[in-house]
């Protein structure tokens, strides 16, 4: 009797190390994927690959990257391994210009896994793949030409005004100003405005309810990253296990707010100036009034400049306007941020910037008008060229 016991644990024992032996076998040669066809590559180690950090949520996927491109000093590109999955980074710009416009029609998929059944609103352009992100871009491409951004520009100096307000009234009493929190505040009541066609007046209420569920989807954690690896890894359990990479709350928020604001402007027959309306034009009717040659402006002539007949879903326009809050919150309000912390750092080019404003907006009866804008172009060299100062140390 007392043999048994000792057997069965010696036999379990023996096929726990079989199969870890597999397991690191099956690694190994996964491993040797860049090796076999002479590739330059980031040595991996087991089993993350060269992506532990940020599995356990130790640095963001920016940084990381950053760090890989770094240990590819002096190579054109290298290979990587995210677990044994092999992935590809471009160091050369002759290589990254063919990419992007000559080479296109190959690389537009960006390689993520997407369930539209179980998470609508990750069907937007960003994730979608194939003919799918082809009908989607020709839809929308209009949607983001200088008339139609300028259509929007009263948005964003009414919420700058707003601005200005809380910030005059913050110094005259000589407080202490948390810039990057006024300035995400900012950020969302434009995007809110814009994308989403409601007034949450963030600046006003920091607590207000859009705020709260914008950060609660920034929010990391454990689960999400691994949510996100396995989408990358084994998207069949993902879709197997019904994962989603949105939390269910937040996705629900985000989906009722874009259709009850369809809903409403299309049974009050209420247009405004902004992307929703753009959207519902587009559901509507399969299209939006285009400008000629707006394709071959954003550089990509292997996409036919034409439109199915087809329109949005309310699925397909709520995750449009998800992924503008998404794609516009933290960039917009981070690099604003970046851009004041480097003037502070540096008078004579903070002297510099108001001179040129100044001039500007006296020609302009001292009014803020998408074309004054245009013409402050040492402002614009400030906020790319110090941002990204800022971003490399």
């Amino acid at each position: 009797m007392g043999l048994l016991p000792e057997t069965t644990l010696l036999t379990v024992g023996a096929a726990v190390a079989c199969l870890l032996t597999m397991v690191y076998i099956y690694f190994k040669k996964s491993f040797s994927y860049w090796k076999e066809r002479k590739v330059p590559y980031i040595e991996p180690t087991f089993p993350f690959g060269n992506f532990r950090n940020l599995i356990f949520v130790r640095k963001s996927i920016g940084h990381m990257f950053v760090d890989l491109y770094k240990k590819l000093d002096g190579e054109k590109y290298g290979g990587t391994y995210m677990f044994t999955k092999p992935g590809f980074i471009f160091r050369d710009p002759e290589i990254i210009k063919n990419v992007l416009v000559k080479d296109f029609s190959s690389f537009h998929d960006r390689g993520f896994f997407i369930d539209e059944q179980l998470e609508p609103l990750t069907g937007h352009l960003f994730l979608l793949p194939g003919n799918k992100w082809r009908n989607l871009r020709v839809k929308l491409s209009p949607t983001f030409t200088s008339g139609k951004m300028k259509m929007m520009f009263q948005t964003l100096v009414d919420c700058g005004q707003e601005l200005g307000t809380i910030l005059q009234e913050t110094a005259s009493r000589e407080e202490i100003i948390e810039i990057k929190d006024i300035l995400a505040r900012y950020s969302t009541d434009i995007i809110s405005s814009c994308a989403f066609g409601i007034q949450c007046h963030c600046l006003e209420n920091p607590d207000a309810e859009f705020r709260r569920w914008g950060r609660k989807l920034f929010e990391s954690s454990i689960i999400l990253s691994l949510t996100g690896s396995l989408s990358a890894l084994f998207p069949s359990m993902v879709s197997l296990l019904k994962l989603r990479s949105i939390d269910a709350k937040v996705s629900e928020y985000f989906h009722s707010m874009v259709q009850d604001t369809v809903n409403y402007r299309e049974k009050n027959n209420i247009k405004r100036n902004d992307f929703m309306q753009l959207l519902i034009q587009i559901k509507n009717r399969g299209k939006v009034e285009e400008e000629h040659g707006y394709l071959e402006q954003n550089g990509h002539g292997d996409l036919e400049n034409k439109s199915d007949e087809n329109g949005l879903s309310m699925n397909s326009l709520a995750a449009q306007a998800f992924v503008f809050f998404v794609a516009g919150f933290e960039t917009s309000s981070t690099t604003m941020t970046f851009c004041l912390y480097e003037l502070s750092l540096h008078q004579d080019i903070q002297e510099h910037l108001r001179e040129e404003i100044d001039i500007v907006l006296k020609k302009h009866d001292g009014k803020i008008t998408y074309e004054a804008i245009q013409e402050m172009e040492y402002l614009d060299k400030v906020v790319s060229v110090m941002a990204e100062v800022d971003l490399k140390n």
